[in-house]
């Protein structure tokens, strides 16, 4: 297969994910509509809301939480990318490039992990959303001490066998960590498609 058009398809890939991630700015509309058509018996998260104003310092601080977030996992999903275009053409960018992104994601992993922390105290959740919490919490915790152990592992036995498995393993532990913390946002089902 032709290297450009490989290149292609990862372009392709990349802009999909990106617009696709975009529909979460109709989110309110769409739970309006939600309501008025089909309301749900599962229960809703149980956080006060005066018009999307903090109610607390600690809630403030935690909601920090959601513009960090996407940066490790931008940033993890990327540097398998640039392993990917390493692997296939050799160019030394592309480890330069994979190194810097996994460095950056293991190093705002911690804070987006302990704003996750903070903001998980502000507000209660019950029944499905309690337990999507909860794996969301350890999934993330799992995911930045993963992060921090596969920048060690390369930095110390540099590229290996071990080291693209491990950057895999982060890979789908930081999309099962988002797809929960996705499920407390937009709703348990948000994955499911239309009827």
């Amino acid at each position: 297969m032709n290297k450009q058009l490989i290149l292609y398809l990862l372009c392709f890939l990349c802009f999909a994910v990106l617009f696709g991630h975009e529909r979460h700015q109709n989110m309110e509309e769409d739970k309006t509509k939600q309501e008025t058509v089909n309301p749900s018996s599962e229960p809703q998260p149980a956080v006060k809301n005066s018009g999307g104003r903090p109610l607390s310092w600690t809630q403030w601080i935690g909601s920090f939480h959601f513009i960090f977030l996407h940066f490790p996992i931008a940033l993890i999903a990327m540097t398998g990318i640039s392993e990917l275009l390493f692997a296939w053409c050799q160019r030394p960018i592309f480890d330069y490039a994979s190194r810097f992104m996994i460095i950056a994601a293991a190093v705002l992993a911690i804070p987006t992990a302990v704003l996750g922390l903070i903001y998980s105290y502000t507000s209660s959740y019950s029944g499905l959303l309690a337990d999507f919490i909860w794996w969301h919490m350890w999934a993330g915790i799992s995911t930045t001490i993963f992060a921090i152990f596969v920048v060690f592992l390369r930095e110390r036995w540099g590229i290996s066998k071990l080291y693209y498995a491990c950057l895999f393993l982060l890979f789908l532990l930081v999309n099962i960590t988002g797809y929960l913390g996705g499920g407390m946002t937009f709703g348990p089902y948000h994955m499911y498609p239309p009827s």
